[in-house]
């Protein structure tokens, strides 16, 4: 019934844009949907109710825009909306608006239930969707349901959503230039067309202007459609020179023209600190270091002898999905990493030392690195490590690599940092550590 549903789905879509499709062909697979919501008996045990009002809802959705009745499944469902993908939510607020309901208690209710699953960061935002083991077989993840949630919110011309973040999100979360499959792709595409026709119409044809203050940072034309955008630097000096400490100084975007002025305005810092406490922004970060043996473990240590191989684990603790993280943690002066060409033994260390941990699940199991991910590049470099991911899901993780300690001498290693490539002010870092090495 899902996939029949899909196929009316993108039938509908054909027809909207003027091609020919066979009557015939559509109104036996409405008649074969219709069939199935109503024998399919209702989902009893509530942890059934995510797969269930997956595919029902979608049903519902695609048989109410082909102009057929579904009071009563649409009324039924509703009662399942505690337990509901945020995707389902999104298809039974499309069905109750293609039916006529634009308003009302039931619009309402499900439009608040979407919107609280946004979440904003960092000048983006995405839908964070529930975690259901089953979901899996609808190709379930955070950026088909952002999409799906964001043509939803368009279509009901949703003004107090946060619209134009969530097409960022979705932009920064392409990977050469396309999305994690097909599944993700379709919907995004068809979501970021919907959002493009509804808001942006107009080609643009005007001057953005930027000030600080009294005094103007930049200007650019901007004439015609163009992915290009306009970059401008302030040194902190210049911005410290704009007002007196505690005054507040506006920075001001100004569009003179038509068309829509997209911006972003970033500082960007470094502490001018020697030892650092460690800082949540976004990422939950851990370091320990801790004497290597092959069995079990050792207690976390401070000091080391020159000569002895050192785990140091880096953890994750992650509230919610993170995508394009880059990570990079310095090393110690008095440590080397234990590269892969060493003598044999640091070879066999090597090629066993790292190890994702997703609450539990086995590495191995398709199911947990779909939902979870992990890291998929790392660099070895003399003076520190750096770990890069696509996707991290919520949850644990737990990466680890081993380094020898060379140089006798008390050495200050550098907070580990994590961050969003494309989002940096969304990042958490260690405290500043300290290490001994005697000879």
């Amino acid at each position: 019934p899902y996939l029949t549903a899909y196929v009316l789905d993108v039938m509908r879509s054909a027809i909207d844009l003027g091609y020919q499709v066979d009557a015939g062909v559509r109104g036996r697979a409405y008649d074969y949907l219709s069939n199935a919501l109503g024998a399919t008996p209702p989902a009893a045990n509530e942890e059934w109710w995510p797969a269930y009002t997956a595919w029902q809802t979608f049903a519902v959705k695609v048989l109410a825009e082909g102009r057929r009745n579904v009071d009563s499944h649409a009324t039924r469902l509703y009662g399942y909306r505690d337990r509901m993908p945020v995707f389902a939510l999104a298809y039974l607020h499309d069905a109750l608006r293609a039916k006529g309901e634009t308003a009302g208690d039931r619009v309402t209710d499900l439009r608040r239930r979407m919107t609280s699953a946004i979440l904003p960061e960092g000048g983006s935002a995405h839908v964070g969707e529930l975690a259901d083991p089953y979901l899996l077989w609808f190709w379930n993840s955070n950026v088909r349901t952002t999409a799906i949630v964001l043509r939803s919110l368009v279509a009901a011309e949703a003004s107090d959503a946060p619209l134009p973040q969530l097409v960022r999100w979705l932009m920064t979360a392409r990977r050469n230039g396309r999305w994690g499959n097909t599944q993700e792709n379709a919907h995004a595409m068809a979501a970021l067309v919907a959002y493009y026709r509804k808001y942006e119409p107009t080609v643009p044809d005007f001057r953005a202007v930027v000030t600080l203050g009294a005094r103007e940072l930049a200007r650019d034309e901007f004439r015609g459609r163009s992915a290009e955008a306009s970059a401008s630097s302030l040194p902190m000096a210049q911005v410290l020179a704009a007002g007196a400490p505690g005054t507040t100084v506006p920075l001001t975007f100004t569009r003179e023209g038509a068309g829509t002025l997209y911006y972003a305005a970033r500082l960007t810092y470094a502490a001018d600190a020697l030892h650092l406490q460690g800082l949540d922004a976004g990422f939950q970060v851990e370091r320990r270091y801790e004497p290597f043996v092959e069995q079990g473990a050792r207690p976390a240590a401070a000091s080391y002898a020159a000569g002895d191989l050192v785990r140091v684990t880096l953890t994750f603790n992650l509230t919610r999905e993170r995508r394009f993280v880059a990570v990079t943690d310095p090393l110690p002066a008095g440590f080397e990493a234990v590269e892969s060409w060493f003598q044999t033994t640091a070879r066999d260390l090597a090629a066993a030392q790292d190890r994702q941990v997703n609450d539990g699940g086995d590495a191995s199991d398709w199911r947990a690195w779909w939902r979870h991910s992990g890291f998929d590049r790392v660099e070895r470099h003399d003076d520190r490590i750096q770990l890069f991911a696509t996707r991290l899901g919520e949850g644990l993780h737990e990466f680890s690599y081993i380094v020898r300690a060379t140089t006798a001498g008390s050495f200050r290693t550098a907070p580990a940092r994590a961050e969003e490539m494309y989002a940096p002010d969304v990042f958490g870092r260690t405290a500043t550590a300290t290490i001994d090495v005697k000879r």
